[in-house]
């Protein structure tokens, strides 16, 4: 049997998709990665990913693993995601996750009032029913997630997160155990909706019509791998949360 003949490739094409660059040098970049677009090639996603618009923006990350990119954001979820320019770098950043150097804090509007900051420790692995999900279960792998309160509006409350393990789903998993998920997270909602027959009619339309989690990465901190200085970088919420936080403030204020 001819082996080559029944291997199958799949040519990644380049595409001309705008990327919201933070920051760049020779090393890394840092975009604001927009809500409804997916990081890597997939199942069912083979375009429209920031996979290929990197390799169309930048021809050399074709080379690196993954076209530089060392970690991920749901599809869904808005904000900073760094990249890797040259090998070194790839690695280097891959190191400083694995040894959790990388500090990431989120924003995120979740369903009901929580009183006061706290921590969620629960082990995370895959949903033994939907393999697509992930689950709060024995035999997960360690995630531990780190709340403040910002505003705590009538039914909802607007919280910082900082995770010190980067599991998938992390976030919504962890506030859906202790039920109160993330506004717009129909995956993980497990049912629980918020009570708006008291709010107006721009609220409640607001809140029926806001498509996705209301999750964004607003901070990432870690050492620069050529200047081995500690950076910081932060980016406001899109425009489709600052119009959701704007209608919460008013309701709350009539």
């Amino acid at each position: 049997m001819n082996v080559k003949k029944n291997l199958q490739f799949i040519e990644i094409k380049k595409e001309n998709i705008f990327l919201d660059i933070i920051f760049q040098d020779s090393a890394i970049l840092i975009l604001n990665k927009p809500p409804n677009l997916v990081v890597h090639l997939g199942y069912g996603h083979t375009s429209g990913t920031l996979l290929n618009a990197l390799i169309f923006h930048y021809k050399k990350n074709r080379m690196l693993p993954r076209a530089g990119i060392v970690h991920r954001l749901d599809r869904n979820t808005s904000g900073l995601l760094v990249v890797a320019r040259t090998i070194f770098a790839y690695h280097y950043m891959i190191r400083l996750f694995q040894q959790r150097k990388v500090i990431k804090e989120y924003d995120a509007i979740v369903i009901g009032r929580i009183e006061c900051d706290g921590i969620i420790n629960y082990p995370i692995r895959r949903n033994i029913y939907n393999r697509t999900m992930m689950a709060i279960g024995i035999g997960g792998k360690q995630a531990i997630t780190y709340y403040k309160i910002i505003t705590i509006f009538r039914n909802y409350t607007h919280v910082r997160i900082r995770i010190e393990t980067g599991r998938m789903h992390q976030i919504r998993v962890h506030f859906s155990s202790i039920f109160h998920p993330v506004l717009g997270d129909h995956l993980y909602s497990r049912g629980i909706r918020p009570n708006v027959t008291s709010y107006s009619k721009l609220e409640y339309k607001t809140l029926i019509r806001f498509y996705r989690p209301a999750l964004h990465s607003s901070m990432l901190q870690f050492v620069h791998p050529i200047t081995f200085k500690l950076q910081t970088w932060t980016v406001s919420p899109p425009m489709d949360m600052i119009h959701l936080l704007h209608v919460l403030y008013s309701e709350d204020m009539k």
